[in-house]
Protein backbone atom coordinates (compact mmCIF):
# COMPACT_ATOMS: atom_id res chain seq x y z
CA UNK A 1 0.00 0.00 0.00
CA UNK A 2 0.95 3.41 -0.97
CA UNK A 3 0.06 6.45 1.24
CA UNK A 4 0.30 9.67 -0.83
CA UNK A 5 1.68 12.58 1.80
CA UNK A 6 1.25 16.53 0.71
CA UNK A 7 2.55 19.46 1.90
CA UNK A 8 -0.83 20.91 3.22
CA UNK A 9 -2.16 20.95 6.98
CA UNK A 10 -4.60 21.58 8.90
CA UNK A 11 -4.94 23.46 12.04
CA UNK A 12 -6.76 22.85 15.16
CA UNK A 13 -6.84 24.93 18.38
CA UNK A 14 -6.90 22.80 21.11
CA UNK A 15 -6.16 23.19 25.24
CA UNK A 16 -6.86 26.10 27.41
CA UNK A 17 -4.40 28.63 25.89
CA UNK A 18 -6.51 28.27 22.74
CA UNK A 19 -2.48 27.78 21.04
CA UNK A 20 -2.94 26.99 17.47
CA UNK A 21 -1.25 23.70 16.15
CA UNK A 22 0.03 21.97 13.01
CA UNK A 23 -1.73 18.77 12.91
CA UNK A 24 -0.26 15.50 11.57
CA UNK A 25 -1.09 12.18 10.29
CA UNK A 26 -1.13 9.73 13.07
CA UNK A 27 1.75 7.92 13.52
CA UNK A 28 0.99 5.49 16.45
CA UNK A 29 0.01 2.32 16.65
CA UNK A 30 -3.43 2.64 18.52
CA UNK A 31 -5.10 5.82 16.78
CA UNK A 32 -8.16 6.60 18.77
CA UNK A 33 -9.87 9.09 16.68
CA UNK A 34 -12.70 10.81 18.16
CA UNK A 35 -12.21 14.60 18.61
CA UNK A 36 -14.45 14.87 21.38
CA UNK A 37 -16.06 11.83 23.37
CA UNK A 38 -15.91 11.41 26.65
CA UNK A 39 -14.39 7.70 27.49
CA UNK A 40 -13.12 7.69 23.98
CA UNK A 41 -10.64 5.25 25.58
CA UNK A 42 -12.58 3.00 28.12
CA UNK A 43 -11.05 0.50 30.16
CA UNK A 44 -13.76 -0.80 32.32
CA UNK A 45 -12.00 -3.73 33.16
CA UNK A 46 -10.15 -5.37 31.14
CA UNK A 47 -6.85 -4.65 29.19
CA UNK A 48 -5.35 -2.36 26.37
CA UNK A 49 -1.70 -3.35 25.33
CA UNK A 50 -0.04 -1.70 23.02
CA UNK A 51 3.86 -2.38 20.97
CA UNK A 52 4.14 0.95 20.41
CA UNK A 53 2.41 4.14 21.11
CA UNK A 54 -1.08 5.56 22.25
CA UNK A 55 -2.75 8.71 20.97
CA UNK A 56 -6.64 9.71 21.91
CA UNK A 57 -8.07 12.87 20.00
CA UNK A 58 -10.22 13.66 22.23
CA UNK A 59 -10.49 16.97 23.65
CA UNK A 60 -13.05 15.94 26.62
CA UNK A 61 -11.96 17.02 29.74
CA UNK A 62 -12.65 13.27 30.68
CA UNK A 63 -10.73 11.38 27.52
CA UNK A 64 -10.40 8.30 28.87
CA UNK A 65 -10.97 6.52 31.55
CA UNK A 66 -9.03 3.39 33.28
CA UNK A 67 -11.62 1.47 35.93
CA UNK A 68 -10.78 -1.19 38.05
CA UNK A 69 -7.76 -3.24 38.64
CA UNK A 70 -6.45 -3.39 35.09
CA UNK A 71 -4.12 -1.16 32.76
CA UNK A 72 -3.37 0.81 29.51
CA UNK A 73 0.05 -0.57 28.34
CA UNK A 74 1.97 0.87 25.48
CA UNK A 75 5.30 -1.10 25.62
CA UNK A 76 8.80 1.20 24.02
CA UNK A 77 6.15 3.92 22.96
CA UNK A 78 3.69 6.97 24.79
CA UNK A 79 0.10 7.09 25.81
CA UNK A 80 -0.99 10.72 25.44
CA UNK A 81 -3.28 13.45 23.08
CA UNK A 82 -4.66 16.64 23.71
CA UNK A 83 -6.81 15.87 26.84
CA UNK A 84 -3.89 14.65 28.75
CA UNK A 85 -2.42 14.47 31.42
CA UNK A 86 -5.55 15.65 33.53
CA UNK A 87 -8.19 14.15 31.12
CA UNK A 88 -7.13 10.68 31.71
CA UNK A 89 -8.89 9.58 34.54
CA UNK A 90 -8.28 6.27 36.82
CA UNK A 91 -10.45 4.65 38.84
CA UNK A 92 -10.81 1.51 41.67
CA UNK A 93 -6.78 0.65 40.97
CA UNK A 94 -6.49 1.47 36.93
CA UNK A 95 -2.98 2.66 35.61
CA UNK A 96 -1.55 3.93 32.63
CA UNK A 97 2.25 2.85 31.82
CA UNK A 98 3.58 4.93 30.89
CA UNK A 99 1.81 8.24 32.52
CA UNK A 100 0.14 10.16 29.52
CA UNK A 101 1.18 13.01 29.00
CA UNK A 102 0.31 15.89 26.51
CA UNK A 103 0.14 15.91 22.69
CA UNK A 104 -1.45 17.60 20.02
CA UNK A 105 -4.58 16.18 17.85
CA UNK A 106 -3.89 14.18 14.60
CA UNK A 107 -5.14 13.33 11.85
CA UNK A 108 -6.70 10.14 10.08
CA UNK A 109 -3.40 8.52 8.65
CA UNK A 110 -6.24 6.55 6.45
CA UNK A 111 -7.51 10.00 5.26
CA UNK A 112 -6.49 9.34 1.03
CA UNK A 113 -7.06 5.63 0.80
CA UNK A 114 -9.41 4.53 -1.78
CA UNK A 115 -12.91 3.02 -0.10
CA UNK A 116 -15.34 0.29 -2.43
CA UNK A 117 -15.80 -0.03 -4.68
CA UNK A 118 -13.30 2.61 -6.12
CA UNK A 119 -10.25 0.75 -4.89
CA UNK A 120 -8.45 -1.38 -6.55
CA UNK A 121 -8.45 -4.60 -4.35
CA UNK A 122 -12.44 -4.22 -4.08
CA UNK A 123 -14.63 -7.14 -6.11
CA UNK A 124 -16.68 -6.72 -8.89
CA UNK A 125 -20.36 -5.69 -7.41
CA UNK A 126 -22.79 -8.10 -8.55
CA UNK A 127 -26.36 -7.21 -8.68
CA UNK A 128 -28.91 -7.42 -6.14
CA UNK A 129 -29.54 -9.58 -4.16
CA UNK A 130 -26.04 -10.00 -2.50
CA UNK A 131 -25.49 -13.57 -1.50
CA UNK A 132 -26.21 -14.75 2.36
CA UNK A 133 -23.51 -17.32 3.53
CA UNK A 134 -24.78 -18.88 6.63
CA UNK A 135 -22.14 -21.75 7.74
CA UNK A 136 -23.59 -24.23 10.24
CA UNK A 137 -21.54 -27.01 10.24
CA UNK A 138 -17.96 -29.07 9.02
CA UNK A 139 -15.57 -26.93 6.91
CA UNK A 140 -16.70 -24.71 3.97
CA UNK A 141 -14.45 -22.45 1.65
CA UNK A 142 -15.84 -18.94 -0.41
CA UNK A 143 -13.86 -16.64 -2.20
CA UNK A 144 -14.16 -12.59 -2.43
CA UNK A 145 -17.15 -10.95 -3.39
CA UNK A 146 -19.65 -8.76 -2.12
CA UNK A 147 -22.49 -10.26 0.94
CA UNK A 148 -25.44 -9.10 2.09
CA UNK A 149 -23.87 -11.40 5.25
CA UNK A 150 -21.68 -13.62 6.63
CA UNK A 151 -22.25 -15.99 9.27
CA UNK A 152 -20.25 -19.06 10.77
CA UNK A 153 -21.93 -21.00 13.89
CA UNK A 154 -19.70 -24.08 13.61
CA UNK A 155 -17.18 -26.02 11.81
CA UNK A 156 -14.23 -23.49 9.81
CA UNK A 157 -15.56 -21.05 7.24
CA UNK A 158 -12.37 -20.46 4.87
CA UNK A 159 -11.99 -17.44 2.91
CA UNK A 160 -9.76 -17.40 -0.18
CA UNK A 161 -7.13 -14.35 -0.78
CA UNK A 162 -9.10 -11.25 -1.72
CA UNK A 163 -11.11 -8.18 -0.52
CA UNK A 164 -15.16 -9.17 1.34
CA UNK A 165 -17.14 -6.78 1.22
CA UNK A 166 -20.20 -7.04 3.49
CA UNK A 167 -23.22 -4.60 4.03
CA UNK A 168 -25.34 -5.99 7.11
CA UNK A 169 -23.20 -8.01 9.11
CA UNK A 170 -20.22 -10.45 9.95
CA UNK A 171 -20.72 -12.88 12.53
CA UNK A 172 -18.84 -15.59 14.03
CA UNK A 173 -20.61 -17.47 16.80
CA UNK A 174 -18.85 -20.57 17.94
CA UNK A 175 -17.33 -21.26 14.68
CA UNK A 176 -13.86 -20.48 13.25
CA UNK A 177 -13.08 -18.15 10.33
CA UNK A 178 -10.06 -18.60 8.18
CA UNK A 179 -8.21 -16.88 5.95
CA UNK A 180 -4.83 -15.30 4.08
CA UNK A 181 -4.29 -12.21 2.13
CA UNK A 182 -8.04 -10.92 3.38
CA UNK A 183 -9.45 -8.20 3.89
CA UNK A 184 -12.97 -7.57 5.47
CA UNK A 185 -14.71 -4.46 4.10
CA UNK A 186 -18.24 -3.32 6.27
CA UNK A 187 -20.01 -1.15 4.15
CA UNK A 188 -23.81 0.03 4.11
CA UNK A 189 -26.84 -1.34 2.59
CA UNK A 190 -27.14 1.19 0.28
CA UNK A 191 -23.72 -0.42 -1.38
CA UNK A 192 -21.62 0.51 -3.75
CA UNK A 193 -23.43 3.89 -2.57
CA UNK A 194 -21.16 4.98 0.41
CA UNK A 195 -22.75 5.20 3.65
CA UNK A 196 -24.84 7.97 5.05
CA UNK A 197 -23.33 10.12 7.53
CA UNK A 198 -23.15 9.07 10.18
CA UNK A 199 -25.28 5.49 10.22
CA UNK A 200 -24.50 2.11 11.15
CA UNK A 201 -23.67 -0.15 8.31
CA UNK A 202 -22.31 -3.92 8.39
CA UNK A 203 -20.60 -4.50 11.72
CA UNK A 204 -18.26 -7.12 12.50
CA UNK A 205 -18.91 -9.74 15.41
CA UNK A 206 -16.95 -12.36 17.18
CA UNK A 207 -18.57 -14.07 20.13
CA UNK A 208 -19.31 -17.32 21.90
CA UNK A 209 -16.11 -19.10 21.70
CA UNK A 210 -15.83 -17.96 17.63
CA UNK A 211 -12.16 -17.33 16.48
CA UNK A 212 -10.89 -15.70 13.48
CA UNK A 213 -7.69 -15.75 12.34
CA UNK A 214 -7.21 -13.79 9.52
CA UNK A 215 -3.49 -12.53 7.83
CA UNK A 216 -3.81 -9.14 5.44
CA UNK A 217 -2.94 -8.82 1.83
CA UNK A 218 1.17 -7.82 1.26
CA UNK A 219 0.41 -5.75 -1.64
CA UNK A 220 -2.28 -4.15 -3.46
CA UNK A 221 -4.37 -1.39 -2.40
CA UNK A 222 -5.23 -2.67 0.87
CA UNK A 223 -1.80 -4.51 1.88
CA UNK A 224 -1.70 -4.58 5.44
CA UNK A 225 -5.33 -3.88 6.56
CA UNK A 226 -7.64 -6.60 7.23
CA UNK A 227 -10.62 -4.50 8.36
CA UNK A 228 -11.47 -1.60 6.94
CA UNK A 229 -15.21 0.11 7.22
CA UNK A 230 -16.86 2.62 5.74
CA UNK A 231 -16.16 6.07 6.70
CA UNK A 232 -19.44 6.91 7.80
CA UNK A 233 -19.91 3.53 9.41
CA UNK A 234 -20.57 3.51 13.25
CA UNK A 235 -21.29 -0.01 13.46
CA UNK A 236 -18.44 -1.55 15.75
CA UNK A 237 -16.00 -4.53 15.66
CA UNK A 238 -16.79 -6.47 19.05
CA UNK A 239 -15.09 -9.87 20.17
CA UNK A 240 -17.11 -10.84 23.16
CA UNK A 241 -17.37 -14.09 25.32
CA UNK A 242 -14.65 -16.34 26.87
CA UNK A 243 -12.47 -18.40 24.21
CA UNK A 244 -13.55 -15.75 21.70
CA UNK A 245 -10.46 -13.72 19.86
CA UNK A 246 -9.65 -12.15 16.55
CA UNK A 247 -6.03 -12.65 15.72
CA UNK A 248 -5.18 -10.08 12.76
CA UNK A 249 -2.15 -10.14 11.06
CA UNK A 250 -3.06 -6.87 9.78
CA UNK A 251 -4.37 -3.00 10.79
CA UNK A 252 -8.26 -2.45 11.72
CA UNK A 253 -9.43 0.77 10.01
CA UNK A 254 -12.81 1.78 11.20
CA UNK A 255 -12.69 5.66 11.73
CA UNK A 256 -16.39 6.09 12.69
CA UNK A 257 -16.96 3.10 14.85
CA UNK A 258 -15.64 1.70 18.03
CA UNK A 259 -13.22 -1.49 18.67
CA UNK A 260 -14.72 -3.40 21.51
CA UNK A 261 -13.79 -6.40 23.58
CA UNK A 262 -16.52 -7.76 26.27
CA UNK A 263 -17.02 -10.71 29.00
CA UNK A 264 -13.23 -12.36 28.13
CA UNK A 265 -13.22 -11.47 24.31
CA UNK A 266 -10.23 -10.67 23.29
CA UNK A 267 -8.88 -9.12 20.09
CA UNK A 268 -5.15 -8.56 18.06
CA UNK A 269 -3.73 -6.39 15.00
CA UNK A 270 -0.70 -4.83 13.66
CA UNK A 271 -2.30 -1.53 13.84
CA UNK A 272 -5.43 -0.07 14.95
CA UNK A 273 -6.81 3.61 13.95
CA UNK A 274 -10.80 3.54 15.41
CA UNK A 275 -12.92 6.27 16.80
CA UNK A 276 -13.30 4.81 20.26
CA UNK A 277 -12.00 2.13 22.30
CA UNK A 278 -14.01 0.32 25.25
CA UNK A 279 -12.84 -3.32 27.01
CA UNK A 280 -15.57 -4.76 29.37
CA UNK A 281 -17.05 -7.34 31.41
CA UNK A 282 -14.05 -9.24 32.81
CA UNK A 283 -10.36 -8.55 33.65
CA UNK A 284 -9.71 -11.05 30.96
CA UNK A 285 -11.23 -8.60 28.01
CA UNK A 286 -8.46 -7.90 26.05
CA UNK A 287 -7.63 -5.74 22.90
CA UNK A 288 -3.76 -5.96 21.82
CA UNK A 289 -1.97 -4.33 19.08
CA UNK A 290 1.52 -5.34 17.72
CA UNK A 291 2.96 -3.58 14.81
CA UNK A 292 4.91 -5.80 12.31
CA UNK A 293 8.23 -4.65 12.83
CA UNK A 294 10.62 -7.46 11.26
CA UNK A 295 10.20 -10.35 9.40
CA UNK A 296 10.47 -14.49 9.34
CA UNK A 297 13.54 -15.59 8.79
CA UNK A 298 15.83 -18.89 8.98
CA UNK A 299 19.80 -18.88 9.13
CA UNK A 300 21.35 -22.50 7.98
CA UNK A 301 24.73 -24.03 7.84
CA UNK A 302 26.69 -23.25 4.85
CA UNK A 303 28.53 -26.86 4.91
CA UNK A 304 28.80 -30.34 6.41
CA UNK A 305 30.40 -33.07 6.25
CA UNK A 306 29.12 -36.71 7.08
CA UNK A 307 32.33 -38.44 6.85
CA UNK A 308 33.33 -41.88 4.93
CA UNK A 309 31.73 -45.60 5.33
CA UNK A 310 32.05 -48.30 2.57
CA UNK A 311 29.37 -49.65 -0.05
CA UNK A 312 26.73 -51.22 1.71
CA UNK A 313 26.90 -49.05 4.83
CA UNK A 314 25.92 -45.79 6.54
CA UNK A 315 27.07 -42.14 7.45
CA UNK A 316 26.02 -39.20 9.08
CA UNK A 317 26.46 -36.42 11.55
CA UNK A 318 24.76 -33.57 12.54
CA UNK A 319 24.47 -30.75 10.10
CA UNK A 320 24.71 -27.61 12.73
CA UNK A 321 22.35 -25.06 14.01
CA UNK A 322 19.51 -24.05 12.39
CA UNK A 323 17.60 -21.51 13.01
CA UNK A 324 13.96 -19.40 12.61
CA UNK A 325 13.45 -15.86 13.96
CA UNK A 326 10.36 -14.32 14.02
CA UNK A 327 10.55 -10.66 14.22
CA UNK A 328 7.04 -10.09 12.92
CA UNK A 329 6.22 -9.13 16.44
CA UNK A 330 2.48 -10.72 15.82
CA UNK A 331 -0.06 -11.31 18.97
CA UNK A 332 -0.22 -14.73 17.66
CA UNK A 333 2.72 -16.31 15.60
CA UNK A 334 2.34 -19.63 13.68
CA UNK A 335 5.47 -21.12 11.58
CA UNK A 336 6.08 -24.28 10.15
CA UNK A 337 10.10 -25.14 8.62
CA UNK A 338 10.50 -27.58 6.07
CA UNK A 339 13.42 -29.51 5.01
CA UNK A 340 14.08 -31.41 1.41
CA UNK A 341 17.35 -32.93 -0.24
CA UNK A 342 18.87 -33.46 -3.69
CA UNK A 343 20.07 -36.24 -5.09
CA UNK A 344 23.89 -36.97 -3.75
CA UNK A 345 26.35 -37.28 -6.73
CA UNK A 346 29.67 -37.94 -7.39
CA UNK A 347 32.33 -38.37 -10.93
CA UNK A 348 29.62 -38.03 -13.76
CA UNK A 349 26.53 -38.91 -11.98
CA UNK A 350 26.03 -42.09 -13.49
CA UNK A 351 23.33 -44.57 -11.76
CA UNK A 352 26.40 -46.09 -9.84
CA UNK A 353 27.59 -42.49 -9.10
CA UNK A 354 24.32 -41.37 -7.84
CA UNK A 355 22.68 -42.11 -4.19
CA UNK A 356 19.26 -40.76 -4.19
CA UNK A 357 17.07 -38.82 -1.84
CA UNK A 358 15.58 -41.96 -0.48
CA UNK A 359 18.74 -43.22 0.92
CA UNK A 360 19.07 -39.90 2.61
CA UNK A 361 17.47 -39.71 6.42
CA UNK A 362 17.11 -36.97 8.67
CA UNK A 363 15.96 -36.06 12.52
CA UNK A 364 15.63 -32.82 13.84
CA UNK A 365 15.60 -33.79 17.68
CA UNK A 366 14.71 -31.49 19.59
CA UNK A 367 15.06 -27.53 20.22
CA UNK A 368 18.61 -26.62 21.85
CA UNK A 369 17.18 -23.17 22.27
CA UNK A 370 14.68 -20.65 22.10
CA UNK A 371 13.55 -16.97 22.74
CA UNK A 372 10.54 -15.55 23.53
CA UNK A 373 6.85 -17.18 24.37
CA UNK A 374 7.14 -20.10 22.10
CA UNK A 375 6.00 -23.67 21.73
CA UNK A 376 7.97 -25.23 19.70
CA UNK A 377 7.26 -29.01 17.96
CA UNK A 378 10.12 -31.12 16.14
CA UNK A 379 9.23 -32.92 12.99
CA UNK A 380 11.35 -35.72 13.94
CA UNK A 381 12.15 -35.80 18.02
CA UNK A 382 15.02 -38.79 17.84
CA UNK A 383 16.67 -41.13 15.13
CA UNK A 384 13.63 -43.06 16.05
CA UNK A 385 11.43 -40.94 13.84
CA UNK A 386 13.97 -40.08 10.97
CA UNK A 387 12.44 -39.75 8.00
CA UNK A 388 13.70 -40.65 4.34
CA UNK A 389 14.05 -37.04 2.68
CA UNK A 390 12.38 -38.49 -0.88
CA UNK A 391 9.44 -35.81 -0.14
CA UNK A 392 9.82 -32.65 1.44
CA UNK A 393 9.54 -33.02 5.41
CA UNK A 394 7.90 -30.89 8.07
CA UNK A 395 11.75 -29.75 10.54
CA UNK A 396 9.63 -27.67 13.13
CA UNK A 397 6.64 -26.15 13.93
CA UNK A 398 6.44 -23.29 16.43
CA UNK A 399 3.13 -21.30 17.93
CA UNK A 400 3.49 -18.52 20.50
CA UNK A 401 2.93 -14.51 20.37
CA UNK A 402 5.27 -11.82 19.96
CA UNK A 403 8.97 -12.06 18.44
CA UNK A 404 10.67 -15.24 19.28
CA UNK A 405 13.27 -17.45 18.07
CA UNK A 406 13.78 -21.58 17.69
CA UNK A 407 17.26 -23.64 17.47
CA UNK A 408 17.65 -27.13 16.76
CA UNK A 409 20.83 -28.91 15.21
CA UNK A 410 19.26 -32.14 13.14
CA UNK A 411 21.46 -35.27 11.53
CA UNK A 412 21.16 -36.34 8.21
CA UNK A 413 22.22 -40.30 7.44
CA UNK A 414 22.76 -41.28 4.15
CA UNK A 415 23.04 -45.69 3.68
CA UNK A 416 25.24 -46.11 1.30
CA UNK A 417 23.97 -48.84 -1.56
CA UNK A 418 25.88 -51.66 -2.32
CA UNK A 419 26.68 -51.17 -5.81
CA UNK A 420 27.65 -47.30 -5.48
CA UNK A 421 31.22 -46.18 -6.44
CA UNK A 422 33.85 -44.84 -4.33
CA UNK A 423 34.19 -41.16 -4.34
CA UNK A 424 33.55 -37.74 -2.71
CA UNK A 425 29.35 -37.22 -2.93
CA UNK A 426 27.71 -34.09 -2.78
CA UNK A 427 24.30 -33.03 -2.27
CA UNK A 428 22.14 -30.39 -0.69
CA UNK A 429 19.78 -30.24 1.83
CA UNK A 430 17.20 -27.29 1.99
CA UNK A 431 15.52 -25.99 5.35
CA UNK A 432 12.93 -23.04 4.34
CA UNK A 433 9.62 -21.29 6.71
CA UNK A 434 6.29 -20.19 6.06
Amino acid sequence: MVLALTSALTWVVIGPSDTARAATACTASLCVLNPSAENALYVHPGSVQVTGSILVNSTNSQAALVSGSTSVTATGGTIGGPAAPAGFATSAGGSYSPAPTNQPAVTDPYAALAQCPAAAACPTTPSLPYPVVNHVTGNQTISPGVYTSISSLAGTLTLNPGTYVVTTALTISGGKLVGNGVTIYLACLTYPVACAAPIGGASFTDQTGGKSTLSAPTTGAFAGLSIIADRNNTAPVTVSGNGSWITGGGAIYTAAGKLAAASGGKASFTRAVVDTVETSGSNSSQLTVIPTTGTLSISVPSAASLGSAAPGGTVGAALGSVTVSDQRGLATTTWTATVSATNFHTGGATSAETITTSNVSYWSGPATNTNGTVTATPGQADASAKQALGSSRTAFGCTGNGNNSTSWSPTAVITIPAAAVAGTYTGTVTHSVA
